[in-house]
């Protein structure tokens, strides 16, 4: 076993590029198997534990929502990323920009992934008001809307922030840059 062992050895020293491609298909498959984890173990047990403590008290949401809107299963999108993120570091001989790269698209993915699991939330915080009695009178949708928005539009500078590798606020000062230049070449039509 030991020759096999020293063996193998001596070809990854031979052939680094075999190392880095086995490295890789590792941290992938860690990842998958991260990823079936957090699906069918974490998901599946917390619907469960959600689902006995609904039969105790009936005040709490159904969690069948949680399951319909999947703000959940949203969540756990993010572990596998993170795995990524962490091991993605430690692979050798993979070249800087690639690993930059990698970085910067499972960021831009986490931040995608939390804001549609926020946006799930706020699905789910509406439909648990409308069964209120006076939630005909005093709806919140349109707020909930207003404040997806804001998520989404913070989500996608954040993501673009990521995926360049830049700060938001140098984006947000070239937008304001932008909007100045734009009011300037339109304030005939403007006014």
């Amino acid at each position: 076993m030991t020759e096999q062992i020293a063996r193998l050895n001596e070809l990854l020293q031979q052939l680094p590029w075999l190392m880095t491609v086995l490295a890789v298909f590792g941290l992938l498959t860690a990842s998958w198997m991260v990823n079936f984890v957090s699906k069918r173990v974490l998901v599946r047990g917390l619907l469960k534990l959600l689902h006995a403590s609904d039969k105790q008290d009936t005040a709490h949401a159904n969690p069948a929502q949680f399951r319909r809107y999947g703000f959940i299963a949203r969540l756990a999108n993010i572990i596998p990323a993170l795995v990524i993120m962490v091991g993605i570091r430690f692979i050798p001989g993979l070249p800087e920009p690639v690993t930059v790269v990698t970085l910067n698209i499972v960021s831009a993915l986490i931040v995608l992934s939390l804001a549609l699991a926020f946006s799930n939330l706020l699905d789910m915080a509406n439909e648990v008001y409308q069964r209120r009695p006076d939630a005909t009178m005093r709806p919140i949708k349109g707020y909930l809307q207003v404040l997806k928005i804001v998520v989404y539009a913070v989500a996608v500078l954040l993501m673009i922030a990521a995926m360049l590798d830049r700060s938001p606020l140098i984006l947000l000062s070239g937008l304001g840059a932008l909007a100045a230049v734009l009011m300037l070449i339109f304030q005939d039509t403007i006014l």
